[in-house]
């Protein structure tokens, strides 16, 4: 079990919006909603640049700690999509962020990861080490796509020295064009197995970083897009905005209608395609059938009259948009 840091209010105070009030900013998953490794996903371009034609605000909010804000808005731009660094939330800034909090300027962390959280950590003032000797007062962990044994063991060491243990997220895979990869999740769970201890997550779906994000915005009604049940969505939810799942990553209509209330998306989309027709409010077709689908068996299954493999059983919910159940 991962613990999330503790968040007490949104960023800028905002009181919970009704229903009725227009979507004014959307927060973006990244991988497996925009794109996949190194190719962009059809439909996200479009919607994307819809929503700037639109002059409605987005943010990138991303549980990956290996790129800087600069790298990852331009990723985003390679894809079709004008980025700036500005619009873009990592958990690595989040994670630096709370440390600089937490010990003040000039603590000393250890680092296992790369380079967006190695420039995130020396951006809030912390001084990296990577030796035990050097008593560092936490541990700083987010993915590092060269990570070996030696690293996993000095991890360990530290954090049974007394080294507070702190994560950028905890996503157990990443979605590549080749299929699932190890995500900084896995490593997550291999060094609390090895030392019986328990980090405290930053990243999503722990609430912070929506936030932050729509909090710098000023937004009123964020919306958060992602692909991911309990990360985006549980994220979402947790911050009290609408969610929205892409059906172009990992979690479909199935995984929605097994998941629990605290990771239940507000709205189901194809692609990002969809967006245009959800804050228009103009026809959806399938994907408005599928939410109202989902609300009925939602209600059957919390009042106990029925379960999810039952719902599944009378073939009204396909797993993806447009696919047979």
């Amino acid at each position: 079990m991962t613990l999330t840091a503790e968040q007490d209010s949104t960023a800028d105070g905002r009181p919970p919006e009704s229903p009725g009030t227009p979507i004014d900013c959307v927060l973006f998953d990244l991988d497996g909603v925009v794109y996949h490794g190194t190719h962009a996903i059809d439909g996200a371009a479009d919607g994307i640049n819809w929503l700037h034609s639109q002059s409605i605000p987005v943010s990138y909010v991303t549980n990956n700690a290996t790129r800087t804000a600069v790298a990852t808005a331009e990723k985003i731009t390679g894809m079709g999509v004008d980025a700036s660094a500005d619009e873009v939330t990592t958990s690595a800034q989040v994670l630096a962020e709370r440390l600089a909090e937490r010990f003040g300027p000039g603590a000393r962390v250890h680092l296992l990861g790369t380079t967006g959280l190695r420039i995130a950590l020396d951006d809030a003032g912390l001084d990296i080490t990577d030796s035990p000797d050097a008593e560092p007062v936490a541990v700083a962990q987010g993915l590092d796509p060269e990570i070996d044994y030696a690293k996993i063991v000095r991890t360990c060491e530290i954090i049974r020295s007394g080294a507070e243990w702190w994560a950028s997220n905890p996503d157990f895979s990443l979605l590549t064009e080749t299929g699932k990869v190890p995500g900084n999740g896995a490593f997550v769970e291999l060094i609390a197995r090895l030392t019986d201890s328990t980090p405290v997550i930053v990243g999503k779906p722990a609430p912070h970083m929506m936030d932050f994000a729509a909090g710098r915005l000023g937004a009123h009604r964020p919306l958060m897009v992602g692909d991911r049940l309990n990360t985006d969505i549980e994220g979402g939810c947790a911050a009290g905005i609408d969610t929205a799942l892409v059906l172009t990553g990992i979690h479909d209509i199935h995984d929605a209608l097994r998941t629990g209330p605290e990771s239940r998306p507000t709205f189901i989309l194809p692609n990002l395609r969809g967006l245009e027709a959800l804050i228009t409010g103009t026809d959806r077709g399938e994907s408005a059938r599928i939410e109202a689908e989902l609300q009925r068996a939602w209600a059957a299954i919390d009042a106990g009259e029925t379960d999810a493999e039952a719902v599944l059983a009378d073939g009204r919910l396909p797993r993806r948009i447009g696919q047979d159940s």
